[in-house]
């Protein structure tokens, strides 16, 4: 099968650089099942990073048109790269073959089904009520324990990995302590591929998911079980029906 993870912003123009994308799809496809291919692509348009709703809006039309290319090229899966899932429903109304996994989604769902409660370590601040929002849409706020950000930016986390963890340790701790978690969300793609649960898991001793693997491993199981996505759930925009306008 053939995956592509698409990263709805221009990274590899940013000062992570080109560099980055292709570590990221190295671990991909360190991850991926025997069979399965995996490539990483970037948007040309759009911002450098995520942390506000805003910034969310503004990633999706660039992202969408990336999904429809993909679909052309006959992927059987696309991984919408930004914990937030921005765009997913609007990416699965134009697509009619290819699957779309939101490593949100994906990350929270596997929580709720290795504990009871799950927090989600994040960012900043100006992302926690995004998150409260698609945990709510994803049908599980009864199971959020909370949400703690390590209040770094994006793209600040990889300039000292072991401050970020030593900050992502602390909110975990005060999710489990405090709030009652026992499961965890790495709440950010850029923490996810920094490899941060393992060394987590041995700190506090419950589980962390982590997303982009979740959101991996899940397109490779739906492909694997030749499901789609319903299009009763996301029907194709009337307008866009007929299939020379959706290209």
């Amino acid at each position: 099968m053939r995956i592509l993870y698409v990263v709805p912003g221009p990274m590899s123009r940013t000062g992570t650089g080109a560099d980055e994308l292709r570590r990221r799809g190295a671990i991909l496809r360190g991850w991926a099942d025997e069979g399965t291919s995996v490539d990483i692509r970037d948007v040309e348009r759009g911002p450098a990073s995520i942390e506000s709703a805003w910034e969310e809006y503004l990633a999706i039309p660039a992202t969408t048109e990336a999904m429809l290319q993909a679909e052309r090229e006959g992927y059987d899966a696309c991984i919408l790269g930004c914990f937030g899932d921005p765009g997913a429903d609007a990416c699965r109304e134009l697509l009619t073959r290819t699957l779309v996994v939101g490593p949100g989604e994906a990350a929270c769902h596997v929580a709720a089904m290795l504990g009871e409660r799950f927090g989600i370590v994040t960012v900043t601040h100006s992302v926690v009520n995004p998150l409260r929002h698609l945990v709510a849409r994803l049908g599980l706020a009864g199971r959020l324990a909370g949400i703690a950000v390590v209040e770094k930016p994006v793209l600040a986390l990889a300039q000292d990995p072991e401050e970020t963890r030593s900050r992502a340790a602390a909110a975990g701790r005060r999710l489990i302590e405090l709030e009652g978690a026992d499961t965890l969300v790495l709440g950010c793609m850029s923490m996810a591929f920094m490899e941060l649960s393992p060394p987590l898991e041995a700190e506090l001793g419950v589980p962390v998911v982590n997303p982009a693997r979740a959101a991996l491993k899940l397109a490779e199981a739906l492909v694997g079980m030749a499901v789609r996505h319903s299009k009763r759930a996301y029907p194709t925009p009337p307008k866009l029906a007929t299939p020379a306008r959706c290209r």
